[in-house]
């Protein structure tokens, strides 16, 4: 277990991302989990997570829906397949059935409920497709030339 998951168990109760996986969750590499992520722990097995991914914190996987149960004694479920090079902003819940193409940017306190094709930037609940990603990274740079940029000694994450 890293030191940053074992801070974060106790912290917000965060299991670790080896909980998980070993139940069947596939995560590529490069996988940034900030703390009070909270993946579904009974249907992980239906997640999947590409290269790359950063989930800010307090982002939420649900790849299940109890709201029927009560009715019919039976839970729907489904898959949740997050592509490569896909940030996903604070407070953010993406839910089952759903597929996030590569080069996506989710926007904090989205609520993914559709499928995200590929270079998107997506915000709201629900999220709704605001640009591309391509897109945004041109005006981010442009803006970051005429702006003062802080290196990793601003951080307190060194």
């Amino acid at each position: 277990m890293k030191l940053t998951e074992l801070l974060s168990f106790f912290q917000y109760g965060d299991l670790p991302t080896s909980y998980f996986t070993k139940r069947g969750m596939r995560v590529g590499k490069n996988f940034n989990r900030q703390s009070g992520v909270r993946m579904d722990p009974s249907h992980c097995w239906l997640i999947s997570i590409g290269d790359d991914v950063t989930l800010a914190n307090k982002v939420q996987l649900l790849a299940h829906d109890d709201s029927i149960r009560i009715y019919t004694g039976y839970s729907r479920i489904g898959r949740i397949q997050i592509g490569d090079r896909v940030f996903v902003g604070a407070n953010s819940t993406i839910l089952m059935n759903t597929k996030i193409g590569d080069d996506v940017i989710i926007g904090a306190g989205s609520l993914v409920n559709h499928d995200i094709p590929d270079n998107c930037v997506v915000a709201g609940v629900p999220a709704k497709i605001i640009g591309k990603t391509s897109d945004f990274i041109i005006r981010e740079k442009e803006r970051m030339r005429d702006s003062k940029v802080f290196d990793k000694s601003y951080s307190y994450y060194n």
